[in-house]
Order: structure tokens, then sequence, then C-alpha cells
């Protein structure tokens, strides 16, 4: 596992007089939980960081089934994509809970890209980090089953989402329900496959948590199931 600092955020990396000219460019935003900072088909019209709180990117397959993407963390940017391609929003953004957003408008966005060519490269940096995210999704999608696909999502996020117990093990606060999204599978085979999981000994399911048991032996055994490495964004929790 390839763990990367800062994979959505391109703004702390910018120097210091660039940081602050952004910044005096942006404006605070507040956006309560289940309110939707944009929905898919949307002009792009503005370029977002998350200051606090928690933003979900998700879609709806044509029966209503929620499809989730991902979610950004504090000090993570999104919203670039649309206004550097002038497509529409091709997902929901939506606040997981209480946020705060710092937001930068479409015209003072390339009036900063046009100035600082540094805006540019760090946006580059980026995305290259996504797309190797997303060929990793696409490697599990479309060579593992459902098993294989599960434990590596629980690795993954027991990097990038994990907290250390009292016990010293590491556990992820993600509902089978939020799985099941992730993962475009039914929530019944989800918990079958968490169940054998627990029997295998590599997870314990306790509390609506799940622990991994050693996250070592975890990676060991699933890590290598497709040949590309994974990657997961490193948050400080």
């Amino acid at each position: 596992m390839r763990t990367i600092p800062r994979m959505h955020d391109f703004i702390s990396e910018l120097s210091a007089p660039v940081r602050a000219e952004l910044e005096s460019l942006s404006t605070v935003r507040r956006v309560t939980k289940g309110e939707a900072v944009y929905a898919r088909g949307d002009e792009s019209r503005e370029l977002y960081r998350l200051l606090e709180g928690a933003v979900k990117l998700c879609n709806y397959s044509l029966d209503g089934k929620e499809i989730l993407m991902g979610e950004f963390r504090p000090g993570d940017c999104f919203g670039e994509m649309g206004l550097i391609d002038g497509l529409p929003r091709t997902s929901f953004a939506v606040a997981v809970k209480d946020s705060r957003l710092s937001v930068l408008s479409k015209p003072n966005f390339f009036t900063l890209y046009r100035a600082h060519p540094e805006i540019s490269w760090q946006l580059n940096l980026v995305q290259c980090r996504r797309i190797r995210f997303l060929y990793g999704l696409t490697e599990d999608a479309a060579g593992l089953n459902i098993h294989f696909r599960l434990a590596r999502a629980i690795h993954r996020l027991a990097y990038s989402h994990g907290y250390r117990g009292g016990d010293e093990r590491v556990y992820i606060d993600v509902s089978h329900e939020e799985l099941s999204k992730m993962l475009g599978a039914s929530r019944q085979s989800v918990s079958k496959e968490l169940k054998l999981l627990e029997r295998e000994g590599a997870i314990e399911l306790r509390y609506g948590k799940i622990y991994i048991c050693d996250i070592a032996a975890l990676g060991e055994k699933y890590e290598t199931a497709v040949g590309m490495e994974q990657v997961a964004p490193l948050y400080d929790v």
C-alpha cells in the first residue's frame, strides 16, 4: 500500500505568496448535512477546498441506488475538473456532515491559473494521483470477485480513514451500507463477505465498527491480488 499525503490538496503545496493570493480571492461557505454542494449536470462555476466537515461524491443508478465514489476530508480540493474542461458536473457533491468550504469562482481561478504556472503543475500532480487511484479501482472491479474487492477496500480504508483503538488495533467506522454503495454490491452480499473475513480472522465486527486484526497480514494476502500496488490518501486522524 502506497499512502499519499495531500492526495487531493494542491493548494497547500503552492508557494506562500500564491497561496495567500488564492485565499484572498476565496469566500467561505457553510453547508448543512445532506445539502448538495452541486448536482450532476450543473454548470461548473467554482473550485472548492474543504475546511471543516466531510463531503461525498456520489451518483445514482437508474433504480435509484446510490453509488459512492469517494469522500473528501478537510484540506481536500475538488471541482477543478469542470473548470478546466468546461463541461458540466459529472456527479453529486453532498455534505456528509455540517461543513465549511473555501470557494474560488471560475473567473478568479483562471486569473490565478494563467498568472502562476505552479498552479497547473500542482494540479497535474493531483490529477495523476487520482488517475492512479482510479486505475486500481478499475482493476479490482474488472478482475476480482466481491470477497477480494471488499478485503482490498477495507485494507485501503484502514490506511486512509483508520483510527487506532484502545487495544492498538486499527478500525474503520464504515457501515455495511456504505461499503455496499462503494463497491456497487448489495448490502446482503457485503454483510456475508464481512462475516467470512471475520471467520478467516482478518477482521472483527464490533459495535458497528470494523477492526483489522493484523493490517500487515491483510495486505500480504490481498494486496497482490492484481498487479498494481494500491494507493490511498493519507490523513491525520
